[in-house]
């Protein structure tokens, strides 16, 4: 996760003009939206076996 926003962040900074902060921002923005939307998905799958597991056993 940390390799792929250091990638984003370099990228951002290589196409950086003094007229772009705001897209750099929108990117950035972007970006960590996608890595918490992926990171909840995870978690969603995890806990959703960890119940199942526990209503099996109930």
């Amino acid at each position: 996760m940390l390799k792929a926003l250091v990638s984003l962040q370099s990228r951002v900074n290589s196409l950086r003009d003094e007229d772009g902060n705001a897209a750099e921002y929108g990117l950035i923005i972007a970006g960590v939206a996608v890595v918490i939307i992926v990171g909840l998905g995870v978690l969603a799958a995890a806990l959703n076996g960890l119940f199942g597991e526990v209503a099996l056993k109930l």
